[in-house]
């Protein structure tokens, strides 16, 4: 951009705080390269160039010229030299930024001090320009470099003219010529810096979008962190933590009837071993597949058996499995969900519904699949806010497979969940 005095401000780029990303493609990823360099921080070359072509201007004033100035232009072009080490080019190179003290106007003044007193003197030094002019407009921007190189140019020329060493017809086509110059110098310098300018624009959205991806980047992992120790959770609650309660509800009967039923104690005793190998098998399959655990053998009908006559030998109570229609091989995580709902299901009969009698009903239709837990307990209100995560990891699981969850329930007359999950061309249509 440039400034009010019309001097294209320039900035260092800062360097990220990583190094070069390979992308997907084994390439190099653009938006985590290098640091750009600075647009005008041409390195050592430029170095080189500049103190070279000032020597030779050097040497060239010690052989042409009036012989009386040949010392003083050499010098002149040495102090050149010196001003370009000792200011300008910090001056360039920092945008303007160092040294504070001085702006573009004293750079120009301090360019002209040496120079134009050397050209006018000898004017074969005005190939001192090859190398003046780049400086030029690399420090001053192009509204004031145009006026510098100007001067070098044309005062040198009209005092020629004054003091009669030329004809002023070849000073008018001397300055045409130079006038012309100077005009296409001032067009292709505000174009490339416009061209700078688009460049710093870029590299700022560069930045800019690198920072807004780390973020994404950063916010993605953190909500993925966050959504397996929600899926951990649920699954360590619909699994290990049911299996827990079981244990400690049978071991507090077995206390109870270790002196006045030793056959119930032992059979209770059983059911605590059993359930407790089963939570293991949970958690060892668990930490191996870092994921939900499948139904064991794909047998879904077998596995809700299995959870229904255990429920029943440590209630006491009549639970029955029913499996109607004709039986499909489900995907693992309808499998999953339906199992889950059916454990979590029993589990509050276990724990709330003080029922003799309890029924799990998996239907295979036409539409879709569905799977029904009712018992004749206590019932309960559902108007009445509920307590703990049983309800809510039921219907999390029940919308992630696109189900749906009810609950029926009047106190005093049992409860009913319905857990139904559509077949994929019924979901589609």
């Amino acid at each position: 951009m440039e400034d009010p005095e019309g001097r294209l401000t320039t900035m260092t780029a800062q360097a990220p705080e990583h190094g070069t990303v390979p992308d997907r493609e084994g390439g190099h990823d653009p938006l985590s390269a290098p640091p750009e360099r600075h647009a005008w921080d041409v390195g050592l070359w430029w170095d080189l160039y500049f103190t070279g072509t000032m020597l030779a201007m050097t040497v060239l004033a010690l052989l042409t010229g009036p012989e009386r100035w040949r010392w003083a232009t050499a010098g002149l072009m040495l102090a050149v030299i010196a001003l370009h080490y000792a200011l300008v080019r910090r001056y360039f190179q920092t945008g303007g930024a160092e040294p504070s003290w001085v702006g573009p106007f004293p750079v120009a003044l301090l360019l002209l001090l040496p120079t134009l007193p050397a050209v006018i003197l000898n004017p074969a030094l005005t190939f001192l320009l090859i190398a003046l002019s780049p400086l030029a407009f690399m420090t001053l921007g192009s509204m004031l470099a145009v006026p510098t190189v100007g001067m070098i140019l044309i005062v040198p020329t009209l005092w020629s003219g004054l003091l009669g060493r030329q004809e002023w017809g070849d000073v008018g086509i001397s300055l045409l010529i130079n006038g012309t110059l100077l005009a296409f110098a001032f067009w292709f310098g505000s174009w490339f810096e416009r061209i700078v300018e688009q460049s710093y624009e870029r590299y700022s959205l560069i930045e800019q979008l690198q920072h807004s991806r780390e973020e994404a980047t950063r916010l993605s992992e953190q909500a993925g962190a966050m959504a397996e120790r929600e899926r951990l959770a649920r699954e360590m609650h619909d699994t290990l933590a049911q299996g827990f309660t079981s244990i400690i509800t049978l071991a507090q009967a077995v206390e109870s009837e270790m002196d006045t039923d030793p056959d119930t104690a032992r059979r209770h005793l059983v059911l605590m071993r059993e359930t407790a190998a089963e939570n293991l098998a949970e958690a060892r399959a668990m930490v191996a597949a870092r994921q939900a655990v499948g139904v064991e053998g794909g047998d879904l009908g077998s596995a809700l058996t299995r959870i229904c006559g255990r429920l029943g030998r440590e209630l006491g109570i009549e639970v029955t499995p029913t499996v109607t229609g004709t039986p499909e091989e489900l995907p693992n995580d309808l499998q999953v969900c339906l199992l889950r709902t059916a454990q979590e299901a029993l589990a509050n009969v276990r724990k709330h519904a003080d029922a003799d009698r309890t029924g799990v009903c998996l239907a295979y239709t036409d539409v879709g699949v569905s799977l029904s837990v009712s018992d004749n307990g206590r019932g309960f209100d559902t108007a009445l806010p509920g307590h703990g995560n049983g309800l809510a990891n039921m219907r999390h699981r029940a919308e992630s497979v696109g189900g749906t969850l009810d609950l029926e329930s009047v106190p005093g007359q049992g409860t009913t969940v319905r857990l139904t999950i559509p077949s994929e061309e019924t979901s589609t249509s």
